[in-house]
């Protein structure tokens, strides 16, 4: 008869769940929102979708510094 242990030991073992943390899931979010935000108003004007880059630029680098903490 059989156990258990014997029957799964010819089975492929499962993978390990893929995992990733919040704040990359964020910084993941936050880019293809960009891009695709960007991408939305090159098809509208193309010189827009520079503009609306660089504004997400120009406003990450705000957010960045108020929260930097001064570390210089």
């Amino acid at each position: 008869m059989p156990l258990d242990r014997d029957r799964d030991a010819g089975a492929a073992a499962r993978p390990a769940p893929i995992t990733i943390s919040l704040q990359v899931f964020r910084e993941i979010m936050g880019t293809l929102g960009a891009g695709i935000a960007g991408y939305g108003a090159w098809l509208h004007y193309p010189p827009a979708g520079f503009m609306v880059g660089g504004g997400v630029l120009i406003g990450l680098a705000i957010v960045g510094t108020l929260r930097g903490g001064g570390n210089g």
